[in-house]
């Protein structure tokens, strides 16, 4: 966040909690959401509420939710919530449940101001990896059947894949895709309330393509927004036609680093 902007600054009794000299939380989580200018990328990524809590301060709750590790959003509320601010469970309920925002361009501008900020010379290289989210229930959907590596069995879930962008001193993801399979799937598009929506659309290319496919197309929308490295890494079993050959028409922009 600009700290010269006098209007974008923390939600108050988060700012006073954080400020608290036993807490280290102050010199990383707080100092990044100033320095970073999230509430302008939040703008550039049009995410926007109409009434109640800002939507600013509903996402800093829900990047303070994950940071802290706990388990789900309703404990929470129920456990730190009422100390941090004046919104409720439902009002981050509401947003994550919200089709239209565009949550990988949120992220896409988040890791590429990190890394230019950090940039400094250094050798950098996009790493892919894949892991399987187990989902459990009675009825499920949007997930189907997945080999589990670490546990050697077929499980009920999704697959993710991470992109991201790794140096000697750290690692910034910058891109995401769940994949769902053929086997065993359950369906979730009559959950969508408008099937061109973003929420949507990112769901029918989940089933839709495959994972080189996927790959690549986080590659080239990393390239688009000013995203390079160096080298591209991933595990042996991602060396298909399709990505070698992804590797090969990317090679000179990869080679030029951040823009």
């Amino acid at each position: 966040m600009n700290s010269d902007t006098k209007n974008l600054s923390l939600p108050s009794l988060t700012a006073d909690l954080l400020s608290q000299s036993s807490l280290n939380i102050d010199n990383t989580f707080s100092s990044t959401w100033k320095n970073i200018g999230f509430q302008v990328m939040l703008r550039q990524s049009k995410f926007n509420k109409r009434s109640g809590i800002p939507v600013s301060e509903v996402v800093y709750l829900l990047m303070l939710w994950v940071w802290l590790k706990v388990d789900s959003v309703a404990m929470f509320s129920r456990d730190a919530l009422l100390s941090f601010s004046e919104a409720k469970k439902d009002a981050l309920y509401d947003l994550l449940n919200r089709e239209d925002l565009d949550w990988r361009k949120l992220q896409l501008l988040t890791a590429k101001k990190v890394l230019k900020s950090n940039r400094k010379n250094k050798r950098t290289a996009f790493v892919i990896d894949d892991s399987v989210k187990i989902r459990r229930g009675k009825k499920m959907h949007g997930v189907s059947s997945h080999f589990d590596h670490l546990t050697g069995r077929c499980v009920m879930g999704q697959q993710i894949l991470t992109l991201g962008v790794a140096s000697d001193e750290q690692f910034v993801p910058i891109d995401n895709e769940i994949f769902i399979s053929q086997r065993k799937e359950q369906v979730l598009d009559n959950h969508f309330k408008d099937g061109r929506s973003i929420a949507a659309k990112r769901y029918q290319q989940s089933k839709q393509q495959t994972k080189p496919q996927m790959v690549c197309d986080m590659i080239a929308r990393a390239i688009r927004n000013g995203i390079n490295a160096d080298y591209f890494l991933a595990d042996a079993w991602f060396a298909t036609k399709h990505i070698l050959k992804m590797t090969i028409e990317h090679s000179a922009p990869i080679n030029r680093g951040i823009n």
